[in-house]
């Protein structure tokens, strides 16, 4: 009976924590115990269009961030939007530094991305775009973090003539904090 019984009780337990409910799971984790692999896609709209001299443009940007995957679980998908104003072109898709974006995350908390380093490349028909930084509030503040992404960049000529009205991009976001 003894030997049953220390079966029995931590099994229980065990089940009890696999059984919990996901939010419960998904409260803020520290950034140390970080290792989150996401992917993205961001549509980025510009108006007036981009040409290959920056001019003062209109941005308006949408990132569905998900499915993650890693550590901590219950962190499985997030959002991030923008509107703002600013001096870009064809090969220049992001103002001069440092900027932020919020992800809130499927849970409802949020994470304040701070980038210090961006870099763009217009190549081979494509645009690529990279942000490193740091989170530097609310859930993992304090983990490293980088987003890249790749946009089928279709319409190269226009920059020279009507512009870039629309760029959809395919990346991955990785925030880290071991």
């Amino acid at each position: 009976m003894k030997q049953l019984r220390r079966f029995v009780v931590p099994l229980a337990a065990a089940l009890s924590l696999v059984s919990m409910p996901a939010a419960s799971l998904a409260s803020p984790v520290p950034a140390d115990l970080v290792q989150l692999s996401c992917t993205e896609t961001t549509t980025a709209s510009y108006s007036p269009p981009l040409l290959n001299t920056p001019q003062t443009t209109t941005v308006a940007s949408h990132s569905d961030i998900g499915p993650c995957v890693g550590l901590p679980g219950g962190y499985t998908s997030a959002t991030t939007s923008a509107l703002y104003s600013a001096v870009v072109g064809c090969t220049q898709l992001v103002q001069n530094l440092p900027g932020s974006k919020t992800y809130t995350w499927n849970d409802g908390t949020t994470s304040t991305f701070t980038y210090t380093r961006v870099s763009t490349r217009v190549l081979n028909g494509t645009t690529q775009i990279e942000f490193a930084g740091a989170i530097t509030a609310g859930t993992f503040q304090g983990a490293t973090a980088v987003e890249t992404g790749t946009a089928a960049n279709t319409q190269l000529m226009a920059c020279s003539t009507t512009g870039v009205a629309e760029l959809t991009f395919a990346g991955v976001l990785n925030i880290t904090g071991l």
